[in-house]
């Protein structure tokens, strides 16, 4: 599990908390004599959702680090990065798009264009069906989102859960 540290940076902490790993149950109602299905996650936040490459910036003062990587803390993704757990409980509202590389993408247009990329995967916890890894999320701020096709994310459960393969759709 990831639980990220404060980030100091000319004095002031920023607080990661709510990116720390959390737990969600999401509940599919019966529909058309099927019964209600239950989906217990846990979801774990990636460094990406609140850094940016150093490409894009240079003070090294920035500098933020896991176990596999460093890169420089962004104080925009960091301040929408309040959204996620939300977004993440507000999945099976709407669709996700699969992008065609074995991830899915919520887009949140509440705040803009809010990217969230995230992959789905049976858990190894004995109180957990599937585990969320939310391995990016930002602002689009140019092109267009590498959408492939939309699909429900309560199919994205159900398959997952039962080692069904989600193909994208063909363009």
């Amino acid at each position: 599990m990831i639980y990220w540290s404060p980030f100091h940076y000319q004095n002031i902490e920023y607080d990661l908390s709510h990116l720390h790993p959390m737990r969600w149950t999401l509940t599919q109602p019966a529909i058309n004599g099927k019964p209600e299905k239950n989906y217990r996650f846990s979801v774990v936040f990636s460094l990406h959702t609140f850094t940016q490459s150093f490409e894009d910036r240079h003070d090294r003062e920035l500098s933020y680090s896991d176990a596999r990587e460093t890169r420089a803390f962004c104080f925009n993704r960091y301040q929408d990065s309040f959204e996620l757990p939300e977004i993440i409980q507000r999945l099976d509202q709407g669709y996700v798009f699969h992008t065609g590389k074995q991830n899915f993408l919520r887009i949140d247009k509440d705040n803009g264009t809010y990217e969230v990329y995230f992959v789905v995967k049976r858990s190894k916890l004995p109180d957990i069906d599937l585990d969320i890894y939310v391995q990016s999320s930002y602002k689009r701020t140019k092109g267009n989102s590498p959408k492939a096709g939309k699909i429900k994310f309560t199919v994205v459960a159900y398959n997952t859960m039962n080692n069904r393969p989600i193909k994208p759709p063909r363009r």
